[in-house]
């Protein structure tokens, strides 16, 4: 009869031959080789020739590969999103400070009594001051003198003979509104459709700055000039902004 220390180890090697719950999960999360092309010593000889996943191995390994491939697709659509995201920031930059330069390039500025006002008002037949650095009043009094911008961005090149030709391809959308432009334009590469397009507005102020030399106070005609780039990219609105003074060359 066997004894008690017998009859302990044939009970231990009893519940060894199961293995436990949580190394069946690992191996089948893991895809282990041994659960794919080996069959388990402790299974009879039966079950060892029948050696596969079970239905339950089957749908935990691909609910694993599907929460992978959710995160791989989730990873490269972000990291696409930043890319477009950039360059188009880039881009509005570009447009800001191409603007910048040209209003600090442009040629003849002059608004001094003996230049736009000699008449003592903004005279805008005397081409003394650029449209770029025109305050919206100035603006006014060009659009009465008889030119008429259009209300949104120009889609054609106007005649010649037209008096807006010179200001083309700015717009205004209304009185007292500073001058605008198309700034850029992005198209999908794949689709060919316009997906983003940036507006540029340029703000011209006279900062009133005066100098008192020999006992007489002049105005310096310093302008601040705004330009801003706004676009909207996946229903969020962007703006970048550029500031410069530009002093009137007399």
């Amino acid at each position: 009869m066997p004894g008690p220390m017998g009859r302990g180890m044939r009970a231990a090697r009893a519940i060894g031959g199961q293995r436990p719950a949580r190394l069946l999960l690992i191996e089948t999360i893991m895809l282990s080789l041994s659960r794919q092309f080996m069959p388990h010593r402790s299974l009879p000889c039966p079950a060892r020739r029948r050696g596969g996943f079970s239905l339950i191995e089957i749908v935990i390994a691909l609910a694993v590969l599907g929460t992978m491939a959710a995160g791989v697709y989730l990873g490269f659509n972000s990291i696409n999103t930043y890319a477009v995201t950039s360059r188009l920031y880039t881009e509005a930059q570009t447009a800001a400070q191409n603007q910048i330069d040209l209003v600090l390039s442009r040629e003849p500025f002059d608004c001094s009594a003996s230049g736009a006002y000699i008449s003592g008002t903004f005279n805008p037949a005397l081409k003394k001051v650029p449209v770029e650095l025109m305050t919206t009043a100035e603006l006014d009094i060009l659009a009465s003198s008889g030119v008429t911008f259009p209300a949104a961005a120009p889609t054609a090149t106007p005649a010649l003979s037209s008096s807006y030709y010179p200001y083309y391809p700015y717009y205004r959308t209304g009185s007292g509104q500073p001058i605008s432009r198309q700034a850029f334009i992005y198209q999908d590469p794949v689709s060919g459709k316009v997906t983003v397009t940036g507006a540029l507005t340029t703000t011209a102020v006279d900062t009133g700055t005066t100098m008192t030399f020999a006992g007489a106070t002049n105005n310096l005609n310093v302008r601040r000039v705004t330009a801003t780039v706004s676009y909207s990219f996946r229903n969020k609105n962007y703006t970048v902004a550029m500031d410069t003074l530009r002093t009137a060359d007399q």
